[in-house]
């Protein structure tokens, strides 16, 4: 008898693997590439816990801890509708200074120049489309490690979790406390650098819809970059319990920290936060983890199995079910504000803080002096908004600009005109 059906959790978790492996092999051979939500990955682990008849203790190991990272969706969406709101300062140029400083060059624009043909427009290579998948598959790739973690290292799923929790909470929080532009923003919407490609966006043309959809976002989430550190907790957490076997998921960290730097998402210096938030919470939750030790394994999810409670189902079913009301009624308000603010100068355009300090340097920058305007103009003080409008259509340098710098400026006046 083969050795996977001796071992139904191998066997189980084959099938599981197998499925997803052919969808994504259907993906490339039919050139969709997709944008994959968690709740996919989230229904093949709950699949294979069905398959393994575990659904129960799955529902104790997980329940709590998936819905708190679909809670992290929502809020991603709430941060950055708090900082339009409040007003809170979005920085854009102090990690341009720092790139320059460090490498003399944006890497981003570095890479883009050498290895990607803007006369081939959207004819990426495989290079841009296996990246993408890659790029894709950042969020959904911890939870199969913890997936694996819980079927074979289940007395170290706890440690998993923690660290997770910790990553999290930290990552909002920095999101939270300084909001910062990526580079493809800097230079697309605002001209602080040479134009970039971010061929993923383009490349990913379709999704699959969920609870989610919508309103997960977060365009000016760059600070630390969560893109780096998940990788690279999970690569931790492998090597902690499989060592040199884990040296093939490194591997993977390292493609995807390429990858968001070619694509323009972060800058090296999101890169390099994140990789130390990630080191930092490893190490916490082991010490948290030796400080606080369990009277026994918390999970009974072990290969040979254990008796299994029932009634200790309530607990994790009740607060789960709290977090993840949090998450969707959070999501919903989220949901309501960016369809009233449809467009990137919504109702409570964010306030990046620089162009207002230094107003000199970007006397001459278009996107710069359109963005002022229309900041003033959102604010219905017209005739600060106007000085702007009238610098764009002298600065404009082609018809589309022209147009768009005449008819603001139109605009502006019959409002102040108006309101005198």
């Amino acid at each position: 008898m083969p050795e996977a059906e001796k071992n139904p959790n191998r066997l189980s978790f084959f099938i599981v693997a197998l499925i997803l492996a052919l969808f994504l092999i259907l993906l490339f051979v039919f050139q969709r590439y997709v944008f994959v939500p968690k709740i996919i990955i989230i229904l093949l682990i709950v699949l294979g816990a069905a398959l393994m008849r575990r659904l129960p203790l799955l529902i104790k190991d997980w329940f709590v801890f998936i819905s708190f990272v679909y809670l992290f969706d929502s809020l991603r969406g709430s941060i950055y509708i708090l900082t339009c709101k409040l007003g809170l300062p979005v920085h854009a140029t102090y990690v341009i200074g720092i790139e320059k400083a460090l490498f003399g060059q944006v890497p981003s624009n570095v890479l883009q120049a050498r290895l990607l043909d803007p006369a081939k427009g959207p004819e990426f290579t495989w290079l841009e489309k296996a990246l993408t998948a890659f790029h894709g598959s950042h969020f959904l790739a911890f939870l199969l490690i913890g997936f694996i973690i819980w079927l074979y290292k289940s007395g170290s799923f706890r440690l998993f979790r923690t660290s997770y929790y910790l990553l999290i909470f930290l990552g909002v929080l920095g999101y939270f406390l300084v909001p910062t532009v990526p580079p493809w923003m800097a230079a697309n919407d605002f001209g602080l650098l040479p134009p970039l490609i971010r061929f993923n966006g383009i490349i990913f043309n379709f999704a699959i819809p969920d609870l989610s959809t919508g309103f997960d976002t977060n365009p000016i989430a760059a600070m630390p970059s969560l893109h780096a550190a998940f990788p690279l907790l999970s690569s931790l957490l492998l090597w902690h319990l499989y060592r040199w076997k884990a040296l093939l998921f490194y591997l993977y960290t390292l493609i995807i920290l390429f990858a968001i730097t070619y694509t323009g998402d972060h800058y090296i210096t999101d890169i390099l936060a994140g990789l130390l938030l990630a080191v930092a919470c490893y190490f916490l939750a082991v010490r948290l983890m030796k400080s606080r030790p369990s009277a026994g394994s918390e999970t009974t999810t072990g290969a040979k199995g254990s008796k299994f409670d029932p009634r200790g189902l309530a607990k994790p079913l009740l607060k789960g079910l709290a977090v993840l009301l949090m998450g969707v009624c959070i999501g919903a308000v989220n949901k309501v504000q960016f369809t009233l603010s449809a467009s990137s100068y919504g109702l409570n355009a964010p306030r990046y803080a620089d162009f207002f300090k230094h107003e000199e340097t970007y006397r001459t920058n278009y996107k710069v002096q359109d963005y002022l305007g229309k900041h003033f103009l959102l604010k219905r003080e017209y005739a600060k908004a106007l000085p702007y409008f009238e610098r764009c259509l002298s600065l404009a340098a082609d018809a589309s600009e022209k147009s768009q710098a005449q008819f603001n400026l139109s605009y502006c006046r019959g409002l102040l005109d108006r309101k005198n």
